[in-house]
């Protein structure tokens, strides 16, 4: 498989099941499917977007190099951890200087997002493997 291709499917992979799992719990949290279905989008794009990014940045690299950070299995999860990190601590740097009241709730927004993206890191890590 084209390692360019690789990487858009599991990118593609990553964010359908992390929408899927937000979605499924914004569901089970409130009462609308179709709030549910609007707001998975929101969560995932507006406080996971700087660990997307790192995300895609360190595969795309390990795809370059075909080896390292971003390439295997582990590498895929690594990154995603990597990645989720970074937002987090972006998240509480920037709510620690708003000093608004949202800004506790913005960081468990963070982590709820934070996990998803992970949970569908490892799903596509395991259903796009490279060739040898």
């Amino acid at each position: 498989m084209n390692r360019a291709v690789s990487v858009l499917l599991r990118l593609l992979i990553a964010i359908v099941v992390a929408l899927a799992l937000l979605t499924l719990e914004r569901w089970i949290f409130s009462a609308s499917f179709s709030g549910a279905i609007a707001e998975a989008p929101h969560r995932l794009f507006l406080f996971m977007d700087i660990g997307l990014g790192v995300w895609l940045l360190l595969l795309i690299v390990g795809a370059v190099r075909q080896r390292g950070i971003g390439w295997g299995v582990r590498g895929v999860i690594a990154a995603a951890v990597i990645g989720a990190v970074l937002n987090l601590l972006t998240v509480i740097a920037v709510g620690f200087v708003q000093q608004g009241g949202w800004a506790t709730l913005f960081m468990l927004y963070a982590v709820e997002a934070g996990l998803a993206f992970i949970v569908g890191a490892v799903v596509a890590a395991f259903i796009v493997r490279p060739r040898p």
